[in-house]
């Protein structure tokens, strides 16, 4: 990988989403976690200090990209929470079915190369009535949005480092057999070109 992408890209990561409403919303997204507990695309490990660690039983977290492992690292060393990563995508989760209570994607499935895959390597390792909690980016449901997130989608995905704007995500956990009611998109102000990125928080769960 270039040098932008794991050096520079995980340093702006941080240093653009590490705002008050930003954590707010990673501390939702984690805060409720417990038992089993596997987070995909773990990033710098952003969400990490928002875990409540006396309802955490065990917490696994892959993330592929070397420069974000770094960065990761130092977060779990200053936390001490004895965490190893493993350097794989979601597309291929080095678990057995039915391991976990709870899996955590946050501003993940933006960026993952076969979503539907990813989904079903999610839906495999839950146990039955198990968590999937989310806190993503979406495609716009405002038309004139959309257009220019489809227009600006190429050179995004170069920035961003294979990031999509216009990915419709709850459609597509909804597709992939989750039990999941009304997901209101919202704007966060905080986030770089806040109107064409509309996040999406939620829990779906994966029927008993």
């Amino acid at each position: 990988m270039s040098f932008y992408a794991e050096t520079v890209f995980p340093w702006f990561l941080d240093r653009s989403l590490d705002t008050p409403a930003i954590r707010g919303r990673r501390k939702r997204l984690v805060e409720d976690a417990q038992g089993d507990v596997l987070e995909i695309g773990f990033g710098t490990g952003a969400t990490l200090p928002f875990y409540n660690r006396e309802m955490i039983r065990h917490l696994s977290v892959v993330e592929p990209s070397t420069g974000m492992n770094k960065r990761a690292k130092a977060m779990i060393a200053r936390l001490n929470w004895p965490i190893t990563i493993d350097a794989l995508a979601g597309e291929d989760l080095p678990f057995e079915a039915e391991s976990f209570d709870c899996v955590v994607s946050s501003l993940t499935l933006c960026s993952v190369a076969d979503p539907p895959r990813v989904l079903a390597e999610i839906w495999r390792v839950l146990r039955p009535g198990g968590t999937f909690r989310f806190f993503e980016h979406v495609a716009s449901k405002d038309a004139n949005r959309r257009k220019w997130q489809n227009r600006l989608n190429p050179v995004q995905r170069i920035v961003g480092v294979g990031c999509n704007l216009n990915r419709d995500t709850v459609a597509l956990i909804r597709s992939a057999n989750f039990d999941l009611g009304p997901v209101p998109q919202q704007i966060e102000p905080s986030f770089p070109f806040a109107a064409y990125l509309p996040v999406v928080e939620g829990v779906a769960h994966k029927p008993v």
